[in-house]
């Protein structure tokens, strides 16, 4: 037995050495092919095995390979190309130089919770947007700076009001009464993109004046984020690459990722950017010629008789200014915008320590007097490896924003400066007085005496939110050989945030006073508190073997989401400096609580052959809701993709890559499984009564199913990359509403049934166009376009309006089978003799479809052009078609004040006699998104300037929505009345004006 023993271990011994002999060490340096600048934190992989390091700060590593013949290595670095590297067996030392990946052509797109694969592998069209693309010219939000470079989504902003508000739709209309928001991760984390309504309804009245709704101008919370702090952006569109995500994918899933610490040397980062905003469209109004044209508007809208025309001449022979510009004078802001961008990055030398922080001061003035919009962040992201196999990652963010929007959309009340100015006459001063004072606005149309500068200056509408974002990620190597890993990772997050909006509106209010007469003095406290956590869990196993390399992973994750919203409007404060609520005459209170839990577990596989030519993935995501009728079942939602890159290629083509995908996401129902309590006003006193809709007990999240085609090639030496995507989303289980018998004491029921179908195209074309020493010419164009169908609705679902307003004689959404899931509904003819004055009866009005708010396509043209240190960028998009519901233009058209008198009053007479829907328009444009001229500081120059301490110094001149090109009448063909949402949201009424910015800016590196 000892004998055994014994020469077993003289085996093992003798196994040993063999295995040592067999290994070789390789040594090398990674530069960068343009300058040779040595590469840091480059990838190298032997093939075929899972042996791996780093280049060190100065671009050396080291590597065991096994075996004495010819190896092959793998060299990877974000930003560059791969290079495949052969060392025959003679060579222990290699140089490898690395070509910049302008086009992407080698970026990370995400494939599962824990895994991804190179671009040139993925199976998905996934878009990828990165920090320089994200930041060269100022945004506000995340959404505003992804607009136009995103093939497949429409991304339009609600409002020219400063602090954002923009809707993010990607592959068309994905549900008519459910969520319709992406799902945003930011770090690992789901975080929050409520909008959490900001009360200006209570002094509007444009949805019923005591509570807050859907036309209150707000804006949702990823506007919060800093665009600054963000590495890059994956956007996965469709179901087929989204389902990991399960019952919340249905509307595409927006990965963030943000910047991390760096090996070696510090650095510091530093932005100051100044410059401002202006106004970039306006409508202007009717000027009247003389005192006899004037006093015959008066006889004709006001119906005076002969003293009162002739007092109205008078009037307006003793007006200093014939015609006003109001909103020239209105929207003049001239407060400077500014932002200050700071950032520190750096690490130990081997790399076992990392830290990334940043700051960010950001101000923007808004056009009206007294608006704003503040942001400030602090970021600190750091790593740590702690031996060989743990390493850990945290990263927190806190964010504070305070926003004053000012006062704009849908009016009953004569408050906004839209509803004033289109029913003022031009020759009004409503500028303040000499003395400190407003003037009463004498219009007898608007007869409240409504001034905008007074609005301005006493009405407060601030939003104050405070938000802390965080996230922990452990990495274990559990097991590690030549041709097995086993890895491990855990996630924990947090998102949290409170948002405090009021209202402020005093009753000395010249509209407070008229509208609400004894109980004058509006305030509106509204104190939301959101709570997002999650924590993800994952095994990753990889085999590499010979011919085939597979990847295996699976995990859960754990989900919980709390909402906290109290909101208080009182009226009747009689003082101006009181601002709590408590001293209102009359109260009316308003509450919403929401909890949330979810639980999802995952598998998925990925097969690797051909010399990674060809990779098969399947996956499935099962999870349970306690949003679901029944809060145990499991609902499961699977994928399968393939893609393959072609061997044989004509001599002009580097790669041909054939991809398609399959799979099932869902959106989990937002209502219906329980039936609420509803407020109740009656003779002034408040309660709630049971809602007349009824929840189901079998309510359960809406199902979409995606198929993707296409192909991406590169070719002329990688210089020309082209992508086509084709894909078909089949939407089931809608959330709908069904009316029921009155008897039971309800109205409606939540259901779910019926179906739409989406399809698309997208296209997506880079071009290095020009390249020659420090001269290059880069272009990007994208092209979507999308159609999206009811194909069938439930028994016992007639046709409807699913907007949160009815704007019917105007134009509104409308789901019916067989049609369009945007189309435009209104009155559009009259079956009988019109009234005296004009107007159809509403007994003959004949409804019908007028219009399609879906554009026809959308492109995006991006070029940079680098001469030496001059830098020029561009952005332009296009988006052709698509309609609008212009009812700005109504309320010029009404008073007779528009500024061309005989369009309007064709059109008035269209819309009084029900000729055809006269206010629908085309809302197709051209916009020029982004420019920007920089210039890099010569060396020389820096050196002297900054003592030798600063490199990479740069002056720019950027500018944001510098000009737009439409035949659209209104002030933004992008504009929605009624906000976020899924449907109709394509009503103009009166909103804040868009505005074009100019910033000039100071970049340096430390």
């Amino acid at each position: 037995m000892k004998i055994r023993t014994l020469l077993l271990g003289v085996a093992a011994l003798l196994s040993a050495s063999v295995a040592e002999a067999q290994q070789r060490r390789i040594t090398g340096r990674v530069v960068a092919e343009e300058g040779n600048t040595p590469l840091s934190g480059a990838a190298v992989t032997v093939v075929g095995t899972t042996t791996g390091t780093y280049t060190s700060e100065d671009g050396r590593f080291a590597i065991n390979a096994p075996g004495a013949g010819s190896v092959n290595l793998r060299v990877r670095r974000i930003g560059y190309q791969q290079k495949l590297v052969p060392v025959s067996s003679v060579m222990t030392d290699v140089a490898v130089s690395l070509t910049r990946d302008v086009l992407q052509l080698e970026a990370q797109v995400v494939t599962g919770t824990a895994t991804v694969v190179s671009s040139a592998n993925a199976a998905n069209a996934v878009s990828v947007v990165n920090a320089e693309q994200l930041t060269r010219v100022a945004a506000p939000t995340v959404d505003n700076a992804l607009q136009g470079k995103v093939a497949g989504a429409v991304i339009s902003q609600n409002s020219g009001a400063p602090g954002g508000g923009t809707q993010v739709q990607l592959r068309g209309v994905s549900t008519i009464l459910g969520s319709y928001s992406p799902l945003y991760v930011v770090d690992g984390v789901i975080v929050n993109n409520a909008t959490i309504n900001g009360g200006l309804n209570v002094i509007s009245g444009a949805g019923g004046g005591n509570f807050s709704g859907s036309q209150d101008q707000s804006v949702n919370r990823i506007a919060d984020l800093n665009p600054n702090d963000i590495e890059n952006i994956q956007i996965l569109k469709g179901p087929s690459a989204s389902s990991i995500y399960g019952s919340k994918g249905t509307n595409g899933v927006i990965i963030i990722t943000t910047k991390r610490g760096a090996a070696g040397t510090n650095s510091i980062d530093f932005t100051q950017r100044v410059g401002r905003s202006t106004l970039a469209n306006k409508l202007g109004s009717r000027c009247f010629g003389s005192a006899a044209e004037y006093s015959q508007w008066a006889v004709d809208n006001l119906g005076v008789d002969a003293a009162g025309a002739a007092d109205a001449a008078k009037e307006y022979t003793d007006a200093k200014v014939k015609c006003h510009d109001y909103e020239e004078e209105y929207y003049n802001n001239s407060g400077v915008a500014y932002e200050t961008i700071a950032s520190l990055r750096g690490g130990t030398q081997g790399g076992s320590s990392t830290y990334f922080v940043s700051g960010l001061a950001h101000h923007d003035n808004g056009l009206a007097p007294n608006d704003f919009y503040n942001k400030q962040s602090l970021r600190v992201n750091v790593g740590q490896q702690l031996g060989s196999r743990l390493s850990l990652n945290a990263n927190s963010e806190i964010l504070h924003t305070l926003t004053q929007r000012g006062i704009s959309g849908n009016d009953n009340n004569g408050i906004t400066p839209g509803d004033i100015f289109s029913s003022t006459p031009s020759f009004y001063d409503l500028r303040r007085a000499s003395d400190g004072s407003f003037p009463y606005n004498p219009s007898a149309i608007l007869g409240n005496g409504s001034n905008p500068f007074q609005n301005a200056e006493l009405i407060k509408t601030p939003n104050n939110t405070y938000r802390f974002i965080s996230s922990v990620t452990s990495n274990l190597s559990v097991y590690n050989s030549e041709r097995q890993t086993i890895d491990a990772t855990l996630t924990g997050g947090v998102d949290t945030y409170q948002s405090k909006d009021r209202i402020i509106s005093p009753a000395t209010t010249y509209v407070e006073a008229a509208t609400f007469g004894a109980l004058a003095g509006t305030l509106f406290n509204s104190d939301g508190e959101i709570l997002n956590a999650n924590l993800n869990g994952s095994l990753v196993h990889r085999l590499v073997a010979s011919m085939f390399t597979a990847q295996t992973s699976a995990g859960f994750r754990q989900e919980r989401r709390e909402s906290n919203i109290t909101q208080l409007t009182g009226r009747g404060v009689i003082f101006p400096s009181v601002t709590n609520v408590a001293a209102a005459s009359q109260t009316f209170p308003n509450a919403s609580i929401g909890l949330t839990r979810d639980f999802a577990v995952y598998a998925q596989e990925e097969f690797f052959a051909l010399n990674e030519r060809l990779l098969l993935t399947a996956g499935v995501n099962s999870e349970k809701s306690s949003n679901n009728g029944d809060q145990q079942q499991y609902f499961t939602y699977p994928k399968f993709s393939a893609s393959y890159r072609l061997p044989r290629l004509p001599s002009f083509a580097s790669e041909f890559k054939l991809r398609a995908a399959v799979g099932k996401a869902g959106n989990q129902p937002t209502a219906g499984r329980t039936t609420f309590l509803q407020n109740l006003l009656y003779e002034g006193n408040t309660g709630t009564r049971a809602s007349t809709v009824v929840g189901s007990p079998a309510i359960r999240p809406e199902l979409a199913t995606e198929t993707e085609g296409g192909f991406d090639a590169t070719m002329l030496n990688s210089r020309v990359r082209l992508s086509a995507t084709f894909y078909k989303k089949k939407i089931t289980d809608l959330l709908l509403q069904a009316p029921i018998v009155p008897s039971t004491g309800f109205q409606v029921k939540y259901l779910n049934g019926g179906q739409i179908t989406n399809r698309g195209t997208e296209l997506e074309l880079d071009v290095t166009a020009y390249q020659r020493g420090t001269t290059s010419w880069i272009s990007s164009t994208t092209f979507s376009k999308q159609t999206g169908f009811v194909d069938f609705l439930p028994e016992g679902v007639a046709p409807f309006n699913p907007g949160v307003g009815s704007f019917g004689r105007y134009g509104n959404a409308w789901i019916q089978a067989g049609q369009s899931t945007t189309i435009i509904q209104a009155s559009q003819s009259c079956s009988g003799p019109l009234s005296a004055s004009g107007s159809c009866p509403k007994a003959s009005r004949v409804l019908g479809l007028v219009g399609d708010a879906n554009p026809d396509f959308n492109m995006g043209f991006n070029n940079q052009i680098n001469i030496g240190h001059l830098r020029l960028t561009g952005l332009l998009e296009w988006r052709k078609g698509g309609d609008v519901v212009n009812l700005t233009n109504n309320y010029f058209d009404g008073f007779d004040l528009a500024k061309d008198t005989a369009v309007s009053r064709l059109r008035y007479a269209n819309y009084l006699a029900f000729n055809g829907a006269p206010y629908v328009e085309n809302a197709g444009f051209v916009k020029l998104r982004e420019l920007t001229v920089g210039y890099e500081l010569p060396s020389v120059l820096t050196r002297n300037a900054f003592g030798g301490r600063a490199q990479n110094v740069r002056l720019e001149l950027s500018g944001r929505n510098l000009k737009t090109w439409t035949k659209y009448s209104g002030l933004d063909p992008e504009v929605s009345n009624f906000g976020n949402q899924p449907l109709g949201r394509f009503q103009d009424v009166t909103p804040y004006p868009p505005s074009r910015s100019f910033f000039l800016s100071l970049s340096s590196s430390f």
